[in-house]
């Protein structure tokens, strides 16, 4: 059985792996598309990066992918990547996943990182972990369920977008233009994003932006804030991973308001806000990492009735993926977002 494998730097090769059977609580799932995620490409170590816990080496390559969709039967499936305790048929349940947040499971683990992911012709799946696709949305499209999932879960039960804040979405990358789009579905009153590159501000126009600002053309704090009559905004999602947004975003955020946090920092997060201005302005910091079941369905429903629309730029075949990598690890030379790589038929 083939698969896309990782086995060290940079280094993105299609390989022959045994095909492995299904336990009692899982059924066989055939991968159609994956798309390359920003850990993907942390995971293969592109441009000297590495991602905590993973290190994919020739005695123990990774299998990556956690974006997918695929067939089990006659039926098109997709799931987020969390392997809660349902999942692992760990009973009784650890308490978070008890309460529906199983994205804060005790016990979480995750396909493509601690298990194997979908970039492969077969994989066993928790039956409990599978979604059905409803007619309509293409197999392609339906791959963009986990980004789409952690993207509503950050805007909607994390940040508590409504029609009364101002929202900002600090870059303008799969996971941004998609909490935008959702942000948009939820009422938000205006909506502002930042990025370094044009070619996704302009997209993020088409899909709602009120106001795009490039902070090597315009100061971001100054235009929110002249914008906002000096309030700041509702709500900041913070989507790129470079500490300086985090503590921009801070600065841009009104009283009370809530800053999220829906990227991964490589090092160390400094908070360079004073923090009296921060508990002055009563300012709530949230991190959204995975998505729970509920966000998982909601994807699914806004990619089918388009109300969140996919931002996939390129595609690869399956022997094409360690060209699909190199282009998704090179955006801006690519005007690449969102890479997806056709793995079944």
């Amino acid at each position: 059985m083939k698969a896309i494998l990782c086995n060290g730097h940079e280094s993105i090769v299609i390989g022959d792996i045994e095909e492995s059977k299904p336990k009692k609580h899982e059924i066989i799932v055939e991968p159609l598309y994956g798309s390359i995620c920003g850990s993907d490409i942390a995971i293969a170590q592109f441009h000297g990066k590495s991602y905590p816990g993973v290190q994919p080496s020739k005695e123990k390559p990774v299998i990556l992918g956690h974006e997918w969709s695929g067939m089990s039967g006659d039926q098109l499936v997709s799931s987020g990547c969390n392997m809660p305790c349902l999942a692992q048929t760990i009973y009784p349940p650890c308490p978070n996943c008890s309460i529906g947040r199983d994205d804060q499971c005790f016990n979480r683990g995750r396909i493509g990182f601690e298990f194997p992911g979908a970039f492969r012709e077969k994989m066993p799946f928790p039956a409990v972990q599978v979604y059905e696709v409803p007619d309509g949305l293409s197999t392609k499209d339906a791959s963009q369920t986990e980004p789409a999932s952690v993207s509503i879960s950050a805007v909607s039960m994390l940040g508590e977008v409504d029609g009364e804040k101002d929202v900002l979405i600090y870059g303008a990358g799969a996971i941004g233009l998609y909490a935008l789009q959702y942000a948009k579905v939820m009422g938000a009153n205006s909506i502002f994003a930042i990025d370094i590159a044009d070619f996704r501000l302009d997209l993020a126009k088409k899909l709602g932006a009120d106001r795009v600002i490039n902070p090597k053309k315009e100061d971001p704090v100054q235009v929110i804030l002249d914008e906002t009559d000096g309030r700041g905004v509702g709500v900041a999602l913070e989507c790129t991973g470079y500490p300086p947004a985090f503590n921009q975003a801070l600065k841009v955020t009104a009283r009370m308001g809530t800053v999220v946090i829906v990227s991964i920092y490589g090092g160390e997060l400094k908070i360079e806000q004073p923090f009296k201005d921060m508990t002055d302005r009563g300012l709530i910091i949230k991190n959204a990492r995975l998505s729970p079941g509920n966000a998982v369905r909601k994807a699914i429903s806004c990619l089918a009735d388009k109300s969140i629309k996919s931002v996939i730029t390129h595609e690869f075949k399956m022997e094409e993926a360690k060209k699909a990598f190199e282009v998704a690890a090179n955006p801006a030379e690519n005007n690449s977002i969102k890479v997806v790589i056709k793995i079944g038929q």
